[in-house]
């Protein structure tokens, strides 16, 4: 499999937490509308992208989420105007706030489901959030690769061939 490179202009969105519901005796969990308008607003902006036949193989998936900045972070400087205010450079810079990384990860994959016979072939899924830079705007970019054609080289590390922990650390 070739691998898959895309980027969707979006605000990226954490999956939001299900409610349990009931309804004429049985219960239900339901997906917040906002969550569900979003997955389908990734869906559609990514199909384009979507390979034409489903995945059935061990996947790679790589997802890179650029939020919005902060105002605080936009403000220059009164004294040096190519200076942001906080010391904050023009570059995207690490998002350590909600939501959650894993949230990010299940909204993107959960939009994606159409790609995969069984969200499960996700053996290898890596998620990092940040502000985007100045110049820039929102995005979610994604990369979906088959786990065969990984040349990360980060498998195996501890010489069992199966496994990514550092040598000596593996329960194999």
């Amino acid at each position: 499999m070739t691998p898959i490179t895309f980027r969707v202009d979006i605000d990226p969105h954490g999956k939001g937490r299900g409610r349990v519901i009931t309804v004429a005796g049985h219960s239900a969990i339901k997906t917040p509308e906002k969550t569900k308008n979003w997955e389908a607003a990734f869906a559609l902006m990514s199909a384009r992208h979507r390979p034409a036949e489903v995945l059935d193989e061990p996947l790679v998936v790589e997802i890179v989420a650029e939020f919005a900045r902060p105002r605080r972070m936009c403000k220059r400087s009164m004294r040096d105007p190519a200076e942001l205010l906080g010391g904050y450079s023009g570059e995207r810079v690490p998002m350590a706030a909600r939501p959650d990384a894993d949230n990010v990860a299940k909204a993107v994959l959960d939009a994606m489901a159409s790609w995969w016979r069984d969200d499960a072939l996700v053996v290898d899924l890596r998620v990092r959030k940040f502000y985007h830079a100045i110049n820039r705007r929102p995005c979610v970019r994604v990369i979906v690769r088959s786990l065969a054609a990984d040349t990360r080289g980060d498998r195996g590390g501890c010489g069992c061939g199966g496994s990514t922990a550092p040598a000596g650390t593996c329960l194999a």
